[in-house]
C-alpha cells in the first residue's frame, strides 16, 4: 500500500504523524508527498530529525512553495541525506511502485506571487514545469500503461469544474489569471489515457472518478 500526503508547506510535525500513521498500519510500501513540502535550509535539521527515525521510505515532489532552484538540479530519483529514508522524485518520472506503474510531474505558479515578493519570501520562476520536464515525462511514458498520475497542480477541468474566482478576487490577480501549469497537466493526463490522477496545491479535499485532490495534510492510500 502507498500513502499519499497532501500540502505540509514545511510542517515537519506533520510529516511525523503521518510517518506514525504508517508504521501502524505495518504494510505501507511508501509514503509519497504531492509538493509545498516546505524542506528549505532553515527547517532542514527538524526534517531531517523526523526522517532519519522513518523504516517506511517517504518521497516528494515539489510544488510552487518549494526549494524548486534545488530540487530541479536532479534528474533521477535521489536520496537527500545518507542517513535518512528522504526521497526526491523528478519531474517527469516514471516509476513501478507497489505494482503500479506511476508518473510524477511536480510543479504550479504561485497566484501569490505579489505577496511573497513584497514579503521578501521565497520565489523562482523555476516553480513552473519546463519544456524539457514535458518532454522527459513523454520520453518516459512511452510504451506504458500508467496506473496513476502523481501531480501538485490538478488538471485544468477538475479545477474549472470545482473553483471558482474567489482565490483571484483574495490574491488581487484577476479573474483573467490562469495557471498555464493546469493546461500542461491537462494535456499529459490526456497523452496517458486519463488514469486516476492525484494532486494537492488547491487546499480543498475534492473527489471525482478518476481525480482526486487531497487536502492540506491529508493521508490517502492508494
Amino acid at each position: 500500500m502507498i500513502l499519499l500526503l497532501g500540502d505540509i508547506h514545511g510542517n515537519a510535525g506533520v510529516l511525523r504523524e503521518a510517518i506514525n500513521k504508517a508504521e501502524m498500519v505495518g504494510d505501507v510500501t511508501a509514503i509519497i508527498q504531492v509538493g509545498d513540502f516546505g524542506l528549505y535550509p532553515e527547517n532542514e535539521h527538524y526534517f531531517k530529525s523526523v526522517v532519519e527515525k522513518s523504516t517506511i521510505p517517504i518521497y516528494f515532489i515539489e510544488g510552487n512553495h518549494d526549494d524548486c532552484d534545488r530540487w530541479l538540479q536532479y534528474t533521477t530519483i535521489s536520496r537527500i541525506w545518507d542517513d535518512a529514508n528522504l526521497f526526491y522524485i523528478p519531474r517527469g518520472t516514471v516509476v513501478q511502485m507497489d505494482n503500479q506503474t506511476l508518473a510524477f510531474m511536480g510543479g504550479a505558479s504561485s497566484i501569490n506571487k505579489k505577496w511573497i515578493l513584497r514579503d521578501g519570501g521565497h520565489w523562482t520562476p523555476l516553480e513552473d514545469i519546463r519544456h524539457e520536464d514535458i518532454q522527459n515525462l513523454i520520453q518516459n511514458m512511452e510504451g506504458m500503461k500508467i496506473d496513476a498520475f502523481i501531480t501538485h497542480i490538478p488538471p485544468h477541468s477538475v479545477i474549472e469544474q470545482h473553483f471558482d474566482n474567489t482565490a483571484k478576487i483574495l490574491f488581487e490577480v484577476g479573474p483573467e489569471w490562469h495557471d498555464i501549469n493546469q493546461t500542461i497537466v491537462e494535456d499529459l493526463w490526456n497523452k496517458m489515457g486519463n488514469p486516476t490522477i492525484y494532486s494537492g496545491h488547491m487546499h480543498k479535499r475534492v473527489v471525482g472518478q478518476n481525480y482526486r485532490i487531497l487536502d492540506i495534510s491529508e493521508l490517502l492510500a492508494i
